[in-house]
């Protein structure tokens, strides 16, 4: 196998497509430096795969691409193609010739061919790995590598024999595997922090759905029972109602009797009440004159006392005054002299006071120029220690900046070589990661789209059961509230009709007409019956009518007679009768009177209009009065009554204020009423039957089961593609930040050289600087210490000129202010003298006036007390008046104590009774409301019964054991069965997911185990064969006596990462390191060992770059010897300078370089030129 062609197109000084044939033997290219000789080994490098830009002697990869000349453009794109003869079968079978391109544009992008195929740079490695021809590999050999395989800084020597022994597949292999178990490790700490929050999360909901069942169970037990007891318990309570009924009958007819017999007695007590009134009013006349009179006597004696008292405090303020005005003409004197003498103190003490104002103004200025010049020196020695700590501080970060400096290039090379090495890991781990992710996301893709049509069609379904159980529940509503409305109509029709068959409220002498007679005359009816209004207005028309609601209208006189008759003959009492045809035919009637509100028919108008047309309706009582001449009582809707006599009827309200007005009109309305909501009721039922089959046919179970399945593996792939998808960003990013250290490497080498140049000079003048500015700083600092001693004694003076002044200051000013002081007083002594007289003339004028005021009340209070005598008279005959009318009152009024406490007696024997009645029916309401809102059903459809042999009661202790067993549950999470279910199933998967991890990690380490001791055995055997090699190649090379070996280190962790170093001692010499030995040496060296491996395994080809320049021509004759030798087995393309080794070619290539900057290619066949 061999390289039968390259073809180079803006592949650097290459701009034009440059076509290289080679045959199988030697190939020598020369050419004059810079001709771009070398350009073809970095093309052969490059197409081979290489992405270290500096072993392309390029600072980035688009450094690659032709990049124009004065005359000539730039191109867009580099473009190499090597084609391999494949005679040997090295690479596989189905390619006898194989060609591989790569292209880059400017863009940044890149292409790789095989045979015209696209294909990854991953494809091309691959392809030539272990087999001696990778870019990497000892088939490429420059003469900057001879020292870095001596040298092995970057273990450069162990790859080569690596390549030799085809482990670097292995390798290879192993550090995808050992990525792969980083990453799976990773993965399984990763679910193994999710499983604990899903285990915790299904315990919890575990427990919740074992409650959940259990309250389930319950609760089924708890309504089966709870329907049973309720029904029984419904028909217990109808069967205590029907006798309570009939003793409500019978206490209502005895409480009409009493109220008879009551109303009679009031009527009494009502008129001997109004005789009381009168008799009370002229007592309380008399009485209100007598307290008048008493209180004017009382008010004239309380005057006299207090003018009296006013006099004995006017005559001791004018004693007051009298000394008050002795006293202040003694201190005004004293205040006089106090003042002279303070004056004469202050004109004496003017000249002291002058001549320590001049010893003060005196040091002050001395004191001040020494401050000023202290202060000067002091900021001048402040900023010259600034000045030395900033250039000491230069200084420092100055040395500090040159060590890092010298540090950064010694580390520079290694970074750069390193990261190379990193962005291909991390390229061919992105080339993987992107396969796997296309294949899952195809997946995704029909996974999500099958998932998504089921989850649309589970929205419909379950949107429709939304719709569905929402108008079920609008139905059950609307089922309650017509029942409601048709029990609440029902009660009503079944009080009306009470009332109406009852006569309940009626006089007895009604009630017996209208219940047994009523049907032998064409009209008998109540005015109550007759005369209907709205229900706001009932109670006013109710009280306007007052007893007049009982009246009974019949059509004439002759039934009026008639009909009393038969009340005398049955001694059933009185009634009064309004014959129609004796009424006018109509009455006059107020516009404000309630007639206006009143409905009846037209032949009842004329009753009406008498009964209330001067009845007037009014929002309150107080805006009636006074009442209008047409009006004769005024009502308002709450059935407050006020007459002209001023008698005012109110109180309370009675809920049944107005009932018994128009019965039989209500009835009618009632049984229209009840018939609409019992049609309504009827087709809500039907409705409620027509959605519940509905909700039966919509099941969204199964739709729900076939989307867990769908979700799981929907979360299965995305958790892959998240994987895949983080681990592309992460290599990528890291690619970035890799290209991005590597440009920044040379720059920074740059940067660091001029730096360093420039550090020394400016190191220099600062170490300078400092020694001049100590210089400057000890003279300040001496300068200044003089300056203080001499500021302290100007400001000790200083001080005590102050202390003296201010003392002198002090005692002027206290004498200035005990002048002022005597002065104010002087004047307010003065003003007090005058205004002392002034009000003790106001006081002696005060006492003459109080003493005729006494003179005049005096007299009046003689008249007053004489008046009150008469009244006393008066008020004791009006008081035995009105006792003797209470008297005749307290007779009434025990007679209608008894009868009201006979009445209340029945009155509460009908509540209590009532309250009985309305207890069973609250019951009976109750058990079926609960029922209705429990369980959706009326109580006439239920059919459970209690078990045959549990009671009521052991029954209702049975529910409350259930509630209470419900209650220690506590709050149910009703849907946790099934959340469980799907927590289970989560829980399953990522447990399905750590053990697939954990089996992964097991094959992975046995495959790296594998891996380990398959290399290291090939490795060491290959490492044997090339030890024997190298020992008789390099004698070749050197004497037979020389001393070489090459040594493995041992005892290392890792024994595929073990050092290898090479002993070559040749002529006698005993160098200490390899390193010692010269060029040529150094060169033979590496050839030796180049050849020792070929030996082992030859690379087809093999390109040497000017390998022979160190060699003297004897070496060089060993040197190309040996290359014919291998020629054989190995194609050899060596560029080169040297005439011997040219010698040794059959093909040779010249580089020229006719225009500046574009290389051009001339081949000459040596072999054909000696044969001819």
């Amino acid at each position: 196998m061999y390289i039968s062609e390259l073809e180079l197109h803006g592949f650097k000084s290459f701009a034009h497509k440059t076509h290289v044939k080679f045959d199988s033997g030697i190939t020598a290219i020369v050419g004059p430096n810079g001709c771009g000789k070398s350009n073809i080994v970095d093309a052969l490098r490059w197409v081979l795969g290489e992405q270290r830009p500096s072993l392309l002697r390029s600072s980035s990869m688009s450094n690659v691409i032709f990049n124009g000349t004065a005359k000539k453009k730039a191109l867009g794109l580099a473009d190499v193609s090597l084609t391999f003869v494949n005679n040997k079968g090295i690479l596989p079978s189905e390619y006898s010739e194989l060609t591989i391109t790569r292209r880059l544009y400017r863009s940044g992008d890149s292409e790789y061919l095989i045979n015209n195929t696209p294909c990854r740079l991953k494809d091309i490695m691959e392809l030539f790995m272990d087999t001696g021809m990778s870019s990497d590999a000892y088939s490429v050999i420059e003469l900057k590598m001879v020292e870095e395989i001596l040298n092995d800084r970057n273990n450069d020597r162990r790859r080569l024999f690596e390549e030799a022994a085809g482990v670097t597949r292995y390798k290879d292999q192993r550090k995808r595997t050992l990525r792969k178990l980083d990453q799976t490790l990773k993965d399984l700490q990763r679910l193994e922090d999710i499983l604990v929050e899903v285990r915790k999360k299904a315990r919890s909901l575990e427990i919740q759905a074992e409650k959940a069942a259990k309250a389930k169970k319950y609760q089924k037990e708890l309504v089966q029972l709870d329907k049973g007891y309720n029904r029984h318990q419904f028909l217990a309570v109808q069967e205590e109602l029907k006798p309570l009924k009939e003793r409500i009958e019978n206490a209502e007819k005895e409480k009409r009797e009493i109220s008879e017999k009551l109303n009679r007695l009031e009527e009494s007590e009502e008129k001997a009440g109004n005789r009381l009134i009168d008799k009370e009013r002229a007592q309380a006349e008399a009485q209100r004159r007598v307290s008048q009179l008493q209180n004017s006597i009382k008010e004239m004696e309380t005057n006299l006392r207090i003018v009296r008292e006013k006099i004995k405090n006017e005559q001791g303020v004018i004693s007051g005054h009298e000394n008050d005005i002795k006293q202040t003409k003694t201190d005004l004197d004293e205040l006089i002299d106090l003042k002279q003498n303070n004056e004469k103190q202050l004109n004496n003490f003017a000249d002291t006071q002058e001549q320590s104002e001049r010893s003060l103004k005196e040091s002050k200025e001395k004191f001040n120029e020494l401050q000023q010049q202290y202060t000067q020196i002091r900021h001048e020695l402040y900023e010259l220690e600034i000045a030395v700590g900033n250039t000491n501080k230069k200084l420092r970060d100055l040395q500090s900046d040159r060590i890092k400096l010298e540090s950064k290039l010694e580390n520079s090379e290694d970074d750069r070589i390193r990261i190379n090495r990193d962005i291909e890991d991390l390229e061919d781990e992105i080339d993987n990661a992107k396969g796997e992710l296309n294949i899952s996301t195809n997946k995704l893709e029909k996974v999500n789209l099958s998932l998504s049509e089921k989850e649309e069609y589970l929205q419909q379904v379950t949107k429709k059961r939304e719709q569905l159980e929402i108008k079920r529940e609008n139905l059950r509503e609307a089922i309650r509230s017509e029942k409601s409305k048709m029990e609440s109509v029902k009660s009503e029709i079944s009080l009306m009709e009470s009332l109406s068959e009852s006569s309940e409220g009626l006089p007895g002498s009604v009630a017996f007409l209208i219940e047994n007679h009523s049907d032998q005359f064409n009209t008998l009816q109540t005015i109550g019956n007759l005369l209907q209004t709205d229900e706001d207005k009932a109670a006013a028309l109710e009280a306007a009518l007052g007893d007049a609601i009982h009246f009974i209208v019949v059509d004439s006189m002759q039934d009026a007679v008639r009909a009393s008759g038969i009340l005398k003959e049955n001694k059933k009492g009185r009634a009064t009768f309004i014959p129609l045809a004796e009424l006018a035919a109509s009455y006059e009637t107020a516009p404000e009177s309630i007639f206006h509100h009143i409905h009846t028919e037209n032949k009842f108008t004329t009753v009406a209009q008498l009964l209330t047309g001067s009845v007037m309706l009014t929002d309150s009582i107080e805006e009636a009065i006074p009442l209008p001449d047409q009006i004769s009582s005024a009502v308002t809707p709450e059935g407050d009554l006020i007459n002209s006599n001023r008698f005012y009827k109110s109180g309370s309200r009675n809920k049944q204020a107005g009932i018994r007005l128009g019965i039989k009109d209500k009835l009618d309305k009632l049984y229209t009423l009840l018939d609409e909501h019992t049609k309504t009721y009827e087709d809500t039922e039907l409705q409620l039957q027509k959605n519940q089959q509905q909700l039966e046919q919509l099941k969204p179970e199964n739709i729900r089961q076939l989307l867990k399945v769908a979700q799981k593996e929907v979360r299965k792939l995305e958790q892959e593609i998240s994987r895949y998808q983080s681990g592309i960003q992460v290599y990528q990013k890291n690619i970035n930040d890799l290209i991005n250290r590597k440009e920044n490497i040379s720059e920074n080498e740059d940067r660091a050289a001029e730096q360093l140049d420039s550090l020394q000079p400016e190191q220099k003048e600062l170490q300078e600087k400092i020694i001049e500015l100590t210089d400057r700083q000890k003279e300040k600092k001496e300068l200044m210490q003089s300056l203080e001693e001499e500021r302290a004694i100007a400001q000790n003076r200083y001080n005590d000129a102050q202390l003296k002044h201010q003392d002198v200051k002090n005692r002027a000013q206290n004498l200035e202010k005990e002048i002022e002081r005597a002065e104010r007083g002087i004047e307010s002594m003065k003003s007090r003298l005058e205004s002392r007289k002034e009000m003790m003339t106001e006081s002696a004028e005060k006492i003459e006036k109080y003493k005729d005021s006494i003179e005049q009340t005096e007299l009046q209070l003689e008249r007053s007390q004489q008046e009150k005598l008469v009244a006393d008279e008066k008020l004791s005959e009006a008081e035995k008046a009105a006792a003797k009318q209470r008297g005749e009152i307290k007779e009434i009024n025990d007679s209608l104590k008894e009868l009201r406490r006979k009445k209340e007696v029945n009155t509460e024997l009908v509540h209590h009774l009532t309250m009985a009645k309305e207890k069973f029916e609250m019951q009976a309401q109750s058990l079926s409301d609960h029922v209705w809102e429990t369980y959706g059903v009326l109580m006439d459809q239920l059919t459970e019964e209690l078990p045959g042999d549990m009671s009521a009661d052991e029954a209702k202790n049975e529910i409350s054991r259930l509630k209470q067993r419900l209650n220690r549950i506590g709050e149910v999470n009703h849907l946790a069965i099934d959340e469980y279910e799907e927590e289970k199933e989560r829980l399953d998967f990522y447990e399905e997911q750590i053990d697939d991890l954990q089996n992964a990690e097991k094959e992975m380490r046995e495959t790296i185990d594998e891996i380990n001791q398959t290399a290291t055995e090939r490795f060491n055997k290959t490492f044997e064969q090339i030890r024997v090699n190298f020992q008789s190649v390099f004698h070749t090379l050197f004497e037979e006596d020389d001393n070489c070996d090459l040594l493995i280190e041992k005892d290392v962790e890792d024994p595929l990462e073990a050092k290898i170093e090479i002993i070559a001692n040749p002529r006698g010499k005993r160098p200490s390191s390899i390193n010692q030995l010269s060029g040529g040496e150094k060169t033979l060296t590496a050839i030796a060992l180049l050849f020792a491996i070929y030996l082992v395994k030859p690379s087809p080809f093999c390109v040497l770059d000017e390998v022979d320049a160190p060699l003297d021509d004897a070496n060089i004759e060993r040197f190309a010897s040996m290359i014919r030798s291998f020629s054989k087995e190995t194609q050899f393309i060596i560029i080169t300078h040297n005439k011997k080794t040219m010698s040794k070619a059959e093909m040779m290539y010249g580089v020229t370089m006719p225009e500046t900057g574009v290389s051009r290619l001339v081949g000459v066949r040596l072999d054909e030129v000696a044969q001819a």
